[in-house]
């Protein structure tokens, strides 16, 4: 039999001590759970408009202490809120439910599903582990994405007015060059808000480019925005564009020099390339950063670029007057293309 060192009293009060940890792990598992539960069973569309233990009992055929349990869980859980003697939908979690902006409870699971079953497998040998498909590669754009409504709108409206040169650009039509695209919540609000604004997006992944070709059409933007799928570092666009964003964050370290060269090649001289520092470094970067970074580095991509290193690597490629922006959505960095 295996001897660890810990035995007798000291053995079981450090299992003990385990075992309330990991108990403590599954409760978020639990709570996630029946938060899904609740959606599925309409628990949720009944709780946005107010109801009673009894009412919501009776409208689902559960038993009422049942019922009554559920909305403890969900209540100290943030979901619910009781006041008097009625539940109801806590304003953030009534959001949700409504989607607003394209962030729903859906893509939220879903993201959540995905996150969890590639965490699952980093402890696999590398021949047995198996790379983002493309229906993987959607369900992460999806989790990242918003659709152009009045929060999406307001938000980009707010981050633009600390970008004023960027931000003129667009006014005046771009034309934009957006990379690592994905289903173009950025993209599509910037179309949105812009009338006269025209766009390239490059998305490697069909599956993710169909969707965001899709969601185009449904904004009635489609006659502006011109959708290529390739290898950003194939572009062979030369001094085409005003301005550029870069999803830097999910582009393999591998292809981001080529990537950096093909977009200032395709930048007029004078543009403007937009990155965005999404995972900043952290000393110590917890548990969340931990798997975080666990989660992205097993799509393959670079992960922890500070704005700092990300005005390095743009300088590298040959542009220049980097400044680190602060925005609501993180710091950003602006960099020029030379003029020649």
């Amino acid at each position: 039999m295996h001897d660890s060192g810990a035995s007798g009293l000291d053995g079981l009060r450090s299992a003990l001590a385990a075992r309330a940890t990991v108990q403590g792990w599954a409760e978020g598992l639990e709570l996630f759970e029946l938060f899904r539960a609740a959606h599925r069973a309409g628990w949720l569309d009944r709780l946005r408009d107010g109801t009673t233990a009894a009412r919501l009992a009776e409208a689902t055929g559960t038993p009422a202490e049942q019922t009554e349990d559920v909305l403890a869980a969900l209540t100290s859980a943030g979901v619910v809120q009781h006041q008097d003697d009625a539940f109801r939908l806590t304003p953030a979690f009534d959001a949700l439910l409504a989607g607003a902006s394209g962030v729903d409870v859906p893509t939220v699971l879903d993201a959540a599903d995905l996150a969890r079953d590639r965490v699952a497998g980093a402890v696999q040998p590398a021949e047995r582990q198996h790379h983002r498909d493309g229906e993987q590669a959607l369900r992460l754009a999806r989790g990242w994405g918003v659709r152009p409504e009045d929060g999406a709108r307001q938000l980009y409206q707010v981050l633009y007015q600390a970008l004023p040169d960027y931000q003129d650009r667009l006014a005046r039509g771009g034309p934009l060059l957006d990379v690592g695209s994905g289903v173009g919540g950025a993209l599509l609000t910037k179309l949105d808000l812009h009338d006269g604004l025209r766009a390239v997006g490059v998305e490697v992944v069909p599956a993710v480019a169909a969707e965001l070709t899709a969601r185009a059409a449904d904004d009635a933007v489609a006659d502006r925005l011109g959708v290529r799928v390739t290898d950003a570092r194939e572009l062979p666009d030369a001094d085409a564009f005003e301005v550029c964003y870069w999803a830097q964050a999910f582009f393999p370290a591998e292809a981001r020099t080529g990537t950096l060269a093909a977009i200032r090649r395709a930048l007029r001289p004078g543009g403007l390339l937009l990155v965005q520092e999404l995972f900043p470094a952290q000393d110590d970067p917890g548990t969340r950063g931990a798997l975080d970074r666990l989660f992205h580095r097993r799509q393959r991509v670079a992960f922890g670029v500070s704005a700092e290193d990300l005005a390095t690597e743009g300088t590298a490629a040959g542009f220049d007057e980097p400044q680190i922006v602060a925005s609501p959505l993180g710091r950003l960095v602006l960099l020029r293309r030379p003029r020649d």
